[in-house]
């Protein structure tokens, strides 16, 4: 069974993939280069959120999903987004942050905090939606060409679910991607945020910062759920003003960052 994919969608893929698997490594060594951001805060922080949602919180929650253990707030869209979506990434990425800082002893300038952030947010970028846009380009060479080289991708698959895939891959306008891609531009500006307020508890020793950075990811993870229903130009839009704002936040702490 041949499905058709139009070029405008695969164009998409292939752009945004680009985007947030090339473009990163390029910036990154920009910096690097430049000397912008330090190797090992940076390093850190694409390890704080490798383990943080890769090896603990993502394999936990679909052992609870299993398990049947979230079926009491599985119906609730704003609980789930709360608790699921907001709470739990919010708990386990900054008590993550929480421990890199705390690693980092000789590294808490403002130029560290800032490599850790941007180390931990384009990590996000590029082992989820990065991948996610690379699968979806093997997908669409794989139902455009069932015979093709990547025929194997799809063995075994019914046709029920192969008409599933094709018609969620249609459903990914180029639009929609592109505002996925914007969706991480404000990803990233939270996670600078929220690494600010976290090596802020460290570096002063106060706590509430912890929980504040705690309570700011919960809160900006919801939203985006909470605003979906209001559109995706309107949530994205919303959620790009406050990344915007999140990110002036942190360039306004530079004249005040200690060391």
């Amino acid at each position: 069974m041949t499905f058709a994919i139009s070029g405008g969608q695969t164009a998409a893929f292939a752009v945004a993939a680009f985007c947030t698997l090339v473009l990163p490594v390029v910036l990154l060594i920009v910096l690097l280069a430049l000397k912008k951001v330090r190797l090992a805060p940076l390093a850190l922080g694409f390890v704080s959120f490798f383990v943080s949602q890769l090896v603990l919180r993502i394999p936990l929650l679909q052992l609870l999903t299993a398990a049947g253990a979230l079926d009491a707030i599985a119906g609730n869209t704003l609980v789930y987004a709360v608790v699921v979506g907001g709470l739990s990434a919010g708990l386990f990425e900054e008590t993550a942050r929480l421990a890199g800082a705390a690693i980092l002893k000789n590294n808490r300038a403002w130029k560290d905090m800032v490599s850790f952030g941007l180390g931990h947010g384009l990590c996000e970028v590029m082992l989820l939606t990065g991948m996610t846009h690379v699968n979806n380009l093997l997908l669409c060479a794989a139902l455009s060409d069932p015979a093709g080289p990547l025929a194997v991708l799809l063995a075994g698959v019914d046709s029920a679910t192969l008409e599933l895939v094709a018609g969620q891959l249609a459903a990914a306008t180029p639009g929609l991607v592109a505002l996925g891609l914007l969706e991480r531009v404000s990803a990233v500006l939270f996670h600078l945020f929220a690494t600010s307020l976290v090596f802020t508890a460290v570096i002063r020793r106060q706590p509430l910062w912890y929980f504040a950075a705690v309570a700011a990811h919960t809160f900006f993870n919801a939203l985006a759920v909470l605003l979906a229903g209001f559109g995706i130009l309107t949530m994205e839009l919303v959620l790009l003003a406050a990344g915007l704002a999140m990110g002036a936040y942190v360039l306004a702490q530079r004249r005040r960052w200690p060391g």
